[in-house]
């Protein structure tokens, strides 16, 4: 094993990434081979209830079906070599009494000596206990109770201390993970704690046993594998070999060994191998072309076959799929034809839409440009955004880029003005004629009976209340009439000018904007006094104080603290928090400004050489088989695709948070999914959405540096229209 992990010190993911117009058709007469994916029928039918668990046996893989219909049973089946299924369960695995009916993340393990475990949590008082049992002939079994499980955690009365998950070594030492990212090993003979290791955190998806080794997988905060940790059980030392990926989105890596002895890993961007002897891993399916980068897709399992084949076990909201990815020689070793996108971050709708596009037109590969990791985009400012858009603008004006533009944050008016981007209304026009997609938000994406960009999805602008008197603010003006009213009310919290500015501004620059493109003084008076009227009430500051900001941006606040919050709505899933508010607190909420903004604006490089195949992938992004699911990025613009994303069974779904008041207490409180009446309720706010919010950074920036002596009340508001026209017009004309 030393020789396989000496490789790790140096290695370079193979990943995708943009190719430039002179490579994007490749001969596929000239080099053949590569993994490809195929569908594997699981071995029967199994309800939603039933919980699956993809292991290695034989060499092949082997399912545990854990089913709780009537009395709970598991089941083993075991894959032979022609891919039919065999039924294998272990006569102790069929014990009424080791199971209870609240189980949670059930997991069936063998150790190098070929004894079996039996690991789960069952729910006992609002709270998890750890269960695992032992079989060392496959008929009869003992319960394993290592030092300190179940016992409750320091200044807790309901958190028990359970590992996420467990493993045995070849020497019988038992190892163990825990939430606080402690990883203790315990004695094979009576499972007294040997050895406890703090301070790291390791996804549980990545720890095998290896010889006398114990493989794990360190991540970020972000669940990325940042570098793989090999412990020596004898000595406890560690070794730490790094590891990087060049994908930039949310990246959840199983792990397994092959035949070889090769250390393989799984992760959205594909599966990568490490060959023995040497130094760098090879990515030996590209994930952009299979299930793997499929938002709908969630992997569960990952195993390496003695056939040479991969197998990943999928759950979706439609329940399990098995894939095989097998070596095929007659295939293109890659796609005759690259179709290229360019995003600032991550999406999901986009991604999903790839793989789905890949099955229908094998053909092409679609290669993501993703400027920033999404951690990298959250933190950074505008002059960051600007550096990679400059370049952008760069490559675009000279006729090269990526075929297809994600414009969220790009200067989507100036591409449109330089002739960058194309007329799309020949695919677009005839869907919203056809009513497939709503009406009012497209409407304000065509110019003068032209279309250059469309959004994939929307999110509402909600403004929540503790009374009855919320759903009709519709409007700024509305605000400030209630603000000037109700003086002795708290409303939304203390914002500094720069969140106060970034939170309502947007609201105005459609009204302050002439036909022209310029500011109208007259209309930019108005609503600075309308504004100033909501800050007075508000109360601007310099600064927060401690986890103030957090604090008067959270929609509880309306519990005990707030009259009322604006929230941001992404979807039916996202809408569980702010809704399951107003209905605790027995208020309401509304659209505001029966307002929307974008979350995937969609554009094709006029100097694309792949137009029809561009728009092709456009409509199909915009299509119910795309849209109807939820990926947390925002609402459906195709009004079937958002009916049935709202009929999407959601009765597993919810969220439990809490506050902490003012004197002291601690307050939970969890939120159920929307019931049928809230769902229909949000249907029609959606298809009311018509107001389209753009936030114009450059605009934002200079209303927030040109009225702090406004809103402090050294400046009037005709003085500060000045100042802000002559700084912003020169922006807007350029």
């Amino acid at each position: 094993m030393k020789k396989v992990f000496a490789g790790l010190l140096v290695f370079v993911l193979l990943l995708t990434g943009c190719s430039t117009k002179e490579e994007k058709n490749v001969s596929s007469s000239s080099i053949k081979g590569r993994y490809v994916e195929m569908d594997v029928s699981l071995p029967e039918e199994f309800d939603k209830s039933t919980v699956l668990q993809l292991t290695k046996k034989n060499g092949m893989p082997f399912l545990y079906a854990f089913s709780s219909e009537g009395a709970l049973t598991i089941t083993g089946y075991q894959m032979n070599n022609d891919g039919s299924w065999s039924e294998d369960t272990s006569e102790w695995l069929k014990s009424d009494s080791l199971l209870k009916a609240s189980f949670y993340e059930p997991e069936v393990f063998e150790d190098a000596n070929g004894n079996q475990f039996l690991y789960y949590f069952d729910l006992e008082e609002d709270t998890l206990k750890a269960n695992l049992f032992r079989s060392t002939d496959g008929t009869t079994y003992d319960t394993i109770s290592p030092e300190g499980w179940n016992e409750l955690y320091p200044e807790s009365d309901n958190y028990y201390i359970t590992p996420r998950k467990v493993t045995v070594l070849e020497d019988g030492t038992l190892a163990a993970l825990f939430s606080d990212g402690e990883l203790s090993f315990y004695n094979k003979e009576n499972f007294s704690k040997q050895k406890s290791i703090t301070g790291q955190y390791y996804v549980e998806t990545i720890m095998a046993p290896a010889d006398k080794s114990l493989i794990l997988g360190q991540t970020d905060n972000h669940e990325n594998l940042v570098s793989i940790d090999i412990y020596d059980t004898t000595t406890y030392n560690k070794t730490s070999y790094p590891y990087q990926s060049d994908f930039k989105g949310y990246t959840y890596t199983y792990f397994d060994m092959n035949d070889k002895k090769e250390m393989a890993l799984c992760d959205t961007g594909g599966i990568h191998v490490l060959e023995e002897g040497t130094s760098t891993w090879q990515t030996i399916v590209d994930g952009t072309l299979t299930s793997l980068s499929m938002s709908t897709m969630w992997t569960t399992g990952f195993v390496s076959g003695s056939d040479n084949n991969y197998y990943i076990l999928y759950s979706s909201n439609n329940g399990y799929s098995l894939m095989k990815y097998s070596y095929d020689k007659s295939v293109d070793t890659v796609p005759s034809t690259e179709l290229t996108i360019y995003s600032l971050k991550e999406n999901a709708t986009l991604r999903q839409a790839a793989a789905v596009f890949h099955k229908t037109h094998p053909d092409v590969k679609i290669n993501f440009t993703i400027a920033m990791t999404d951690d990298e985009y959250r933190k950074a400012d505008r002059t960051v955004k600007e550096d990679y858009i400059r370049a952008l603008n760069t490559e675009l004006l000279a006729g090269n880029g990526p075929d297809i533009l994600v414009l969220n944050e790009l200067p989507a008016d100036s591409f449109v003005e330089k002739g960058v981007l194309t007329d799309i209304s020949d695919i677009i026009q005839p869907m919203i004629d056809k009513g497939e997609l709503y009406p009012d938000i497209m409407k304000s994406y065509i110019r003068d009976d032209k279309i250059y960009c469309v959004p994939a999805r929307f999110n509402l602008q909600l403004l929540c209340g503790r009374t009855s008197d919320a759903q009709n603010l519709t409007t700024l003006e509305d605000l400030a009439d209630y603000a000037a009213n109700h003086m002795d009310k708290t409303l939304f919290g203390s914002m500094t000018l720069e969140d106060f500015i970034t939170t309502f501004a947007p609201y105005i620059t459609n009204k302050i904007l002439n036909d022209d493109g310029k500011i109208n003084k007259e209309k930019l008076v108005s609503e600075l006094e309308t504004l100033k009227s909501i800050g007075g009430n508000i109360g601007i500051i310099d600064e927060y104080k401690g986890d103030s900001e957090y604090i008067n941006k959270n929609e509880l606040n309306l519990v005990d603290k707030t009259e009322l919050n604006l929230s941001e709505c992404s979807g039916f899933n996202n809408a569980i928090y702010p809704i399951g508010v107003v209905e605790l607190i027995k208020g309401s909420y509304t659209v505001f400004e029966n307002s929307f903004t974008s979350s995937c604006e969609l554009g094709i490089n006029q100097a694309s050489k792949s137009q029809e195949l561009a728009k092709e992938f456009i409509s199909l992004v915009l299509s119910e088989e795309i849209q109807k699911d939820d990926f947390y990025d925002g609402f459906p613009v195709n009004k079937k695709g958002l009916s049935l994303n709202a009929q999407e069974d959601r009765s597993n779904y919810g969220l439990t948070t809490g506050i902490t008041t003012d004197d002291g207490k601690d307050l939970v409180y969890t939120f159920e999914a929307l019931n049928k009446e809230q769902m229909e309720q949000l249907i029609q706010n959606c298809s009311k959405a018509s107001n389209r919010i753009v936030k114009d950074e450059p605009l934002l920036e200079t209303l927030k540096e040109e009225t702090k002596e406004f809103f402090q009340g050294s400046l009037s508001a005709e003085e500060t229209a000045d100042l802000i026209i002559e700084k912003a017009n020169v922006y807007l004309s350029e």
